[in-house]
């Protein structure tokens, strides 16, 4: 009889700073359930993943889960399988955090579970080729990749049941490829599909292998999974997975159900292979750096997609683009990660020197938890709560740091932090760490306030996604039996969104200045309709540092209306939590111009509309106080007040006409649907100026930072 081995594995993971009312019902839809059933079937043996992010959680909220999953562990049913603690991507972290973040998980796993872990799951699949040395060395033997990296490495659909060797510098790593068409069957088609994947695969000899692995949220928490998977819980509607493993194990005569790191020692591998820089086929396609070439890209899929047999012998050779492509894509995204780089090699040189950084390094390994570093169908960067999560522990090690390293003043550094030719400014204080790029029009990138471990400037701009062109065709969710992929259906969670369509032709952020005409109004500049009269928001800014001051001045000639203009602004940080900037505009041209001079300042107190967060001025709540709100007042002061982070910034231009607010919307995919989030708040002083030739206005901008109790 022909027989076949059976690799399943489910990995679970929810993202740093996701909100605990949503891991609830992902334990209760998916977690619990789940292992539950499975305990019922000890035939089905199989493997899982859980994040140490998951695994904390668990234990402070559900540790009789984990009590059952140790008795499982006991049983022989269960295999646990180590990987990043924060679940970050390996191959884009320095050598030593890849190493601590699969220490700590593995040793969480012995603690918890009382096995030690040999195989690994990659987080998205990300693979570059130096991990296999990095995976050796931390003492795993295996991990699970997609069936696309082997595919587009040269192998055939009939080369893929069982597993391969790669090595790096000689040290070797097993790879098993998961199959795709199990990834797409299970669980959304009927179980006698995934029987049919396993009976197509069978051999006489017995030695093939056939591996599944994927999120264990599709079990329950996508959308319309959850009765789907699990029924009602009668006799007659028991659901998907118990069907499954009930076949599975009336099967057992030919399906050998085996965890990964068993099959691994049940046969050999079936050959080496070297694999490309790859993730999943939906990453990759994510990762193309426009959102034209994305269309095009998907487009071609789909004609090719059309034609079966031409898709298979062209599938190989089609690839999207390559995960580090999401730092050129979203700039917000590069910025998170070079500021972590920037952090671990602080915390590197410390611990050389001989202090003890566990505690920042700690925080540092949370802030690369991967979810906020990409965007898919799942909201990724657009989820301000998630980024939000990552810079809290990013900002709290570099507090601890300040601590080990005795920082006293104001720390000037400079070189090419994100890696884009030219060099950024960083200003470190015991309040502030500032991120200052004269390159770009010298905007303040960052503004981290310290002392409650927050980035003020936390923003996305809004920028053209290919799914846009489908916003159209959206309908509201509905309550639909049907049970799909979260890669399919185009639902929307709120009517005329594409009203709220907007895209920035800068990048936002702080200190940036325009030139506007009178006309402008506060509609035009949300909407990004307003003229630009100057050419100062993009401009390279000359630099340089006062150290008597610690006050950095930046300079630039330029043109307003075809007026030659000269903008200096100086950026001190002073030692009561402010910053003080000093704006100084000369008319170099021979004839008298009227200037409409625009600051903006872009901050991100994470909630658009909740009563614990508004607007005041002059200690007075506006009449329209939520963050979301727009408007324009003519005031010299304007604050905005957080109880839930206890803290108030306080943006005081002297002598400014009107300060403008409005929000910073994006619209995202997410699994449920087309979304509207609020991403941020723009705050543009403006003053009105009048400047004879050869004359000079100068005033200043204060932005004050408040603890609150």
């Amino acid at each position: 009889m022909k027989s076949v081995i059976f690799t399943f594995t489910t990995h679970n993971h929810q993202p740093l700073g996701n909100f605990d009312h949503v891991i609830e019902e992902a334990y209760h839809k998916s977690y619990r359930p789940f292992f539950e059933l499975a305990s019922r079937f000890p035939a089905v043996r199989f493997g899982t993943h859980f994040t140490g992010i998951l695994l904390d959680w668990l234990g402070a909220n559900h540790p009789e889960h984990l009590d059952n999953l140790a008795g499982m562990v006991r049983a022989g049913q269960l295999e646990v399988i180590s990987g990043g603690y924060n679940e970050p991507i390996l191959s884009v972290i320095p050598p030593q955090d890849q190493q601590a973040q699969i220490a700590l998980l593995s040793k969480k796993i012995d603690l918890v579970f009382g096995y030690k872990p040999t195989g690994l799951w990659l987080a998205e699949r990300v693979w570059e080729q130096t991990l296999a040395s990095a995976l050796h060395n931390a003492g795993i033997r295996y991990v699970l990749l997609d069936d696309t990296h082997f595919l587009s490495a040269g192998l055939r659909e009939e080369d893929l049941t069982g597993y391969y060797l790669t090595e790096d510098q000689g040290k070797t790593l097993a790879v098993f490829p998961i199959s795709k068409a199990l990834r797409y069957t299970m669980p959304f088609a009927p179980v006698d599909e995934t029987v049919r994947v396993l009976r197509d695969a069978a051999s006489k000899r017995g030695d093939r292998i056939v591996t599944f692995a994927d999120d264990g949220e599709k079990f329950g928490v996508w959308p319309r999974t959850f009765e789907h998977v699990y029924g009602d819980g009668t006799e007659a509607h028991s659901g998907w997975l118990e069907e499954l493993f009930r076949k599975l194990s009336e099967n057992a005569n030919w399906i050998t159900i085996l965890p990964p790191g068993e099959a691994l020692d049940h046969v050999p591998p079936r050959g080496k292979i070297y694999l490309p820089n790859a993730s999943y086929a939906e990453m990759m396609e994510w990762a193309l750096p426009t959102a034209e070439i994305t269309q095009h890209y998907e487009d071609f899929i789909h004609s090719l997609d059309k034609d079966k047999a031409r898709w298979e012998q062209y599938r190989p050779f089609v690839r999207g683009g390559y995960w580090r492509n999401f730092f050129a894509k979203y700039p917000e995204s590069n910025q998170l990660h070079k500021h972590v780089i920037r952090t671990s090699a602080r915390t590197e040189k410390l611990q050389n020197d001989g202090h003890d950084v566990s505690e920042p390094r700690r925080e540092l390994l949370r802030a690369e938890c991967n979810d906020p570093y990409w965007h898919g169908v799942f909201g990724g960067i657009y989820l301000s709560n998630l980024r939000h999560a990552n810079y809290c522990a990013l900002v709290k090690a570099d507090a601890q740091l300040d601590n080990l390293e005795q920082l006293k003043s104001v720390r000037m550094e400079h070189y090419d932090l994100d890696c884009d030719g030219a060099e950024e400014v960083i200003l470190e204080s015991r309040p502030f760490s500032l991120f200052v790029k004269p390159s770009l029009g010298g905007m303040i990138s960052e503004i981290d306030f310290k002392p409650r471990n927050f980035n003020a400037t936390n923003i996305i701009s809004r920028r053209r996604e290919s799914y846009h062109g489908k916003l159209a065709q959206a309908t509201l969710l509905s309550d639909s039996s049907e049970t799909t992929s979260i890669h399919e259906g185009i639902k929307t969670k709120e009517a005329g969104l594409e009203k709220f369509l907007v895209y920035d032709w800068y990048r936002h952020g702080c200190m940036i200045d325009h030139f506007i005409t009178p006309e402008a109004s506060v509609d035009d500049l949300r909407a990004m309709r307003f003229e630009e009269l100057g050419n100062f928001v993009t401009s390279r800014f000359e630099w340089g540092w006062n150290e008597t001051h610690r006050t950095m001045r930046q300079t630039c000639a330029g043109v307003v209306s075809g007026n030659a203009v000269t903008l200096a602004k100086d950026l001190a940080v002073l030692p009561t939590s402010a910053l003080k900037v000093t704006y100084k505009i000369t008319n170099e041209s021979q004839a008298t111009v009227g200037l409409r001079f625009v600051s903006e300042w872009a901050f991100n107190l994470l909630a658009g509309s909740a009563p614990d967060r508004y607007y005041e001025s002059n200690g007075k709540r506006l009449e329209a106080s939520e963050l979301n709100s727009s408007g324009s007042i003519a005031s010299a002061n304007l604050r905005l007040v957080d109880h839930y982070l206890k803290l108030a910034i306080n943006l005081l231009p002297q002598g400014a006409n009107e300060i403008v607010r409005f929000p910073i919307e994006t619209i995202s995919m997410s699994e449920g649907g087309f979304e509207r989030i609020y991403q941020g708040s723009i705050l543009m002083p403006i003053w009105n100026i009048e400047l004879a030739s050869g004359a000079t206005r100068e005033f200043e901008l204060i932005l004050l930072f408040e603890e609150l109790p």
